[in-house]
């Protein structure tokens, strides 16, 4: 029976392995397409920004479109070509706007001259708000990728837009090259009514082949399995020695768009390390199928014998670990260990009249196992996920209590049993929370480092684009510093700069971020806060440290400000160089003030 249950075990595990190998591939492949994807918008974007460069474009903007005689025509067919002859990107096409939102040139017809508002929300977005975008979206010939970017003239007034439109036909045949991986990229069926200039032929089960050259056998093999199917089965999976995988093309609002199937030889599976694999998780299972049988042993002999039921304790509660016995419902056995940690109980009686199950002592906090997880009760979902680490959180005496859980089923009987392992983990995961709190905090002063503020500064401005909320940041530091050193040492330096941060830390509101980045020097992001609001809270800070009372410090201390507010052009480096240029004319300047870096475009200079 044994040797059953170890080749059993074994055929699991040589399984579970080929369909690692699979996962692994397919999230390799996952990784290619979704690169490709993003390549392709990146480079349109940069093409569309050229283009909004071109004085060419601009002129054409500017001209009076009421005379068709008189206007001047576009010409980027050169252009076009040259791309498409010299780079992976095909099927690229360019369309100017006006500031109505009427197209005004197409790059792959001549009609010209109709409105698109009413047909395409991103154009009535931009035009109430010009800045630059990018969307991934079906339209009536097929799934492209549009890059648009406003253009203004010399006075920063609205001309109209420059607009990229990449097919993705291009993008399949580069995967191909590149890694021998052949694909039919298909539009979802919900769009089959709406594609109304795309090419008849290519539809299979109301889904257009966008990669109209996609290879006859992987489409015919498609056909045969029913491309329905395929979406009801995972993504990865073999057929005739092929391995097909699938990726869901969304756009930026998670909308599905498409679906992108790949072909390919299963001897493309990395298998080097199977072998080895296999035997290590031949050996833990072993491991755990003796001591699974242990104690199904000892707990089939527990009525026999009073000295098997000696001998079964004496060892569960020799083991550091907390073990017991669940039926499902409740606990049946448990070792001393388990009543060591739940100490307010003598016996299990006691322990399942206050609870019906050990799952109800799990804290609920996010990426701690639950007594529901992924609608499955626990036990279930940690016997369904043995290669993940399953962690809780329980609270005894006012203290959190980590562990690692592992279970295994124990199938004897007529109704199932589950062996639990309770492993302690307390002080692994607060060395790993005290290392986290280290790495991202100021040794000196406590407050967030320069880490920190580099992470905070790129999501802060991330969010403040999308949802389009004001956003500020202050760079300041300490004036002659370095005499304060010189003059009465570093130890009264520090001292200065740990008083500077406890004072800044009580002026400052919970969410904005405040961080030491350099010797001297510190930062506040302050999200949701126009210029004027971040200006006053400057002066604030610069009058609070201008007063520090004689006792506080060693000499008088005063402090220079640089403060900038995110345009729509800025990234973190443009935001940071602003502020820090502010804060250069600020020390210019005599010191001891704020100044406030300009707007690009603007034709004023502080």
């Amino acid at each position: 029976m044994i040797a059953s249950v170890v080749f059993w075990l074994y055929g699991n595990a040589k399984t579970k392995l080929y369909n690692d190998a699979l996962q692994s591939y397919q999230k390799e492949v996952s990784r290619e397409i979704t690169g490709l994807i993003d390549d392709s918008r990146e480079a349109s974007m940069a093409i569309a920004l050229a283009l909004s460069e071109s004085t060419q474009v601009h002129d054409f903007l500017q001209q009076d479109f009421t005379s068709s005689a008189s206007i001047t025509p576009l010409k980027f067919e050169h252009l076009i070509e040259k791309m498409t002859l010299h780079t992976h990107y095909r099927n690229l096409w360019v369309q100017v706007l006006d500031t109505k939102g009427v197209s005004r040139y197409r790059s792959w017809t001549k009609n010209v001259g109709d409105s698109l508002v009413s047909a395409r929300l991103d154009l009535r977005e931009m035009l109430k708000a010009p800045q630059v975008m990018k969307s991934i979206s079906v339209g009536k010939f097929s799934l492209t990728t549009k890059s648009m970017v406003p253009l203004f003239d010399s006075s920063n007034q609205f001309l109209g837009i420059v607009e990229i439109v990449s097919h993705m036909t291009s993008l399949s045949k580069k995967l191909n090259n590149l890694q021998g991986i052949s694909s039919v990229v298909l539009v979802d069926k919900r769009f089959r009514q709406q594609l109304t200039k795309a090419d008849k032929n290519l539809f299979v089960e109301d889904y257009y082949i966008l990669n109209g050259d996609a290879d006859w056998q992987d489409v015919q093999q498609l056909k045969a399995l029913s491309v329905q199917e395929l979406m009801q089965r995972e993504s990865v999976t073999v057929e005739k020695n092929q391995v097909i995988t699938r990726q869901e093309i969304y756009d930026d609002n998670g909308f599905l768009l498409g679906h992108w199937f790949t072909f390919q030889s299963v001897h493309a599976l990395n298998l080097m390390d199977v072998e080895q694999l296999k035997r290590q998780y031949l050996y833990g299972s072993i491991a755990l199928l003796a001591l699974t049988l242990f104690i199904m042993l000892l707990y089939v002999f527990k009525q026999s014998s009073d000295k098997s039921l000696r001998y079964y304790q004496h060892v569960l509660n020799s083991a550091s670990e907390i073990i017991f016995v669940s039926n499902y419902q409740k606990i049946v056995e448990a070792n001393q260990q388990f009543f060591e940690f739940y100490s307010e109980f003598t016996n299990i009686e006691q322990f399942i009249e206050k609870y019906e199950c050990i799952c109800e002592t799990f804290l609920d906090k996010p990426g701690y196992l639950q007594k529901e997880q992924d609608g499955e009760y626990w036990l279930d979902y940690v016997l369904r996920h043995p290669d993940k680490r399953h962690k809780v959180q329980i609270q005894k005496d006012e203290k959190i209590h980590y562990f690692e859980i592992k279970v295994a089923l124990i199938s004897l009987y007529e109704k199932p049993l589950y062996s639990v392992i309770m492993h302690d983990i307390t002080g692994e995961e607060e060395y790993k929370k005290q290392l986290e709190f280290l790495s991202e905090t100021d040794t000196l002063t406590g407050i967030a480092n320069r880490l920190v503020f580099n992470r905070m500064l790129v999501k802060e401005i991330q969010r403040a684009h999308r949802y389009h909320l004001d956003l500020s940041l202050i760079i300041f530091d300490v004036d002659f510093f370095k005499n304060i050193n010189d003059n009465y040492g570093h130890e009264v330096g520090d001292q200065v700069l740990i008083t500077l941060g406890e004072v800044i830390s009580e002026l400052l509101r919970e969410t904005d971020v405040f961080c030491r980045i350099g010797g001297e020097e510190f930062s506040v992001i302050m999200p949701e806060t126009n210029l004027e609001q971040a200006t006053n809270t400057a002066e604030r800070l610069r009058l609070a440290v201008e007063k520090l009372p004689d006792n506080t410090l060693p000499t008088q201390l005063t402090v220079s400000f640089g403060v900038a507010e995110m345009t729509r052009w800025d990234n973190d480096k443009t935001l940071f160089k602003r502020a820090d240029k502010a804060l250069y004319k600020a020390k210019e300047n005599g010191r001891n003030c704020v100044k406030v870096a300009a707007h690009y475009h603007s034709n004023t200079h502080e």
